[in-house]
């Protein structure tokens, strides 16, 4: 009896002791770092995957952090490792036990060179550049002016509005220095709102809107200044283009930019000429009513009145540059153009009136 007791003692104990063991953990922590082999710096958002042969599928992964660590929970087993990142060589570890917390250490990805095809690349300018007193935009290359006027590239530019008649305002105030390449011009000159109307948007480069002058300008223009800098081919030797353009109601013009350049100096030549025409009709019936003053009904001198208006509005403008550029050094040039243009509106307007009274005509005008 003593000894069964004793033996039963025993077995409880031994069952304590077991139970007050920590209990063995399903998963183990699997960390590392991927890094590119050029460059020595982590790759973010590489993958890290875990394939079980056993299931034949993905059981688990994860991808790295900013700094190429990652830290993945994985129920233990035998597994094959992959890290894979977009244009790297594929790094595998096949059979890899995992039975508690490791760090596998740094994988380096190298590029993989026969994934590659030849790579180009286009350096392009983005549209808007911001310096320190002014904004430039690139509006040369703006598909939407193509075909357009100076007035038309203007119109898209933030802060800037140029109304039917051709004036400009910056920021709601027509007071604004126009500069060309920099400098004051005769093509801005003279009051005539219609010279950039004149001008076809591809023979710009860029438009600089300073709004805060600094003092290597004049005071003039209170608003601020626009500097607009024709294009000028920069390619050795003899280039050119030439641009068509037609539209509705009738519109049509046609501008070529040609350009001789050598190591010494540059000779560059702007010719355009556009047709615009702009008809409008207008029509207005009107019925006036008799009027009470002081008591008293007052008929007014016409029952009704009835206005058709047609305007022929034609406009033609021709202008034309020729400028030279000399090379004295790597950083200094001297330059001289020559601009010419020329307008020619034929604005015709016939105003027909008709007044009634008593449902029949009384009077009719026309006028043109």
């Amino acid at each position: 009896m003593t000894k069964a007791l004793l033996t039963i003692i025993i077995a409880i104990f031994w069952l304590n002791f077991l139970n007050a063991q920590p209990p063995t953990l399903k998963e183990a922590i699997i960390s590392g770092k991927v890094i590119d082999k050029e460059t020595r710096q982590p790759l973010e958002y590489a993958t890290v995957a875990f394939f079980s042969k056993i299931q034949n599928k993905i059981i688990t992964g994860g991808i790295t952090d900013i700094n190429g660590d990652f830290s993945i929970p994985v129920s233990k087993g035998v597994y094959d490792i992959t890290i894979e990142y977009i244009s790297f060589k594929t790094r595998t570890i096949s059979d890899k036990l995992i039975a508690k917390d490791e760090n596998l250490g740094t994988f380096v990805l190298e590029i993989n060179t026969e994934a590659l095809a030849a790579v180009e690349i286009i350096a392009e300018r983005t549209t808007v550049e911001i310096k320190l007193d002014k904004k430039i935009y690139n509006i040369g290359r703006d598909i939407t002016t193509a075909g357009g006027t100076v007035s038309d590239a203007l119109n898209n530019i933030p802060s800037v509005t140029v109304d039917i008649e051709g004036a400009i305002s910056l920021r709601g105030n027509e007071n604004v220095r126009i500069l060309i390449n920099g400098k004051p011009s005769a093509m801005a000159g003279f009051g005539d709102v219609n010279l950039l109307s004149q001008l076809p948007a591809e023979a710009i480069e860029r438009v600089e809107v300073i709004t805060s002058p600094s003092a290597r300008y004049d005071a003039e223009g209170t608003a601020g200044i626009l500097n607009i800098i024709l294009r000028q081919k920069k390619t050795l030797g003899f280039n050119g283009s030439i641009n068509l353009n037609a539209g509705t109601p009738a519109s049509a013009g046609v501008s070529a930019n040609i350009n001789y350049r050598t190591e010494k100096f540059n000779l560059f030549s702007n010719i355009g000429w556009r047709y615009f025409d702009s008809p409008r009709n207008s029509f207005n019936d009107i019925n006036y009513f008799d009027r009470v003053e002081d008591g008293s009904v007052i008929e007014p001198e016409y029952e009704r009145i009835r206005e058709d208006q047609l305007v022929d509005r034609v406009n033609r403008n021709y202008n034309a540059s020729i400028g030279m550029e000399y090379f004295l050094s790597k950083k200094t040039s001297l330059t001289g153009s020559v601009f010419y243009r020329y307008g020619e509106d034929a604005d015709v307007s016939t105003n027909k009136s008709e007044r009634f009274n008593d449902g029949s005509i009384v009077e009719e005008t026309k006028r043109r």
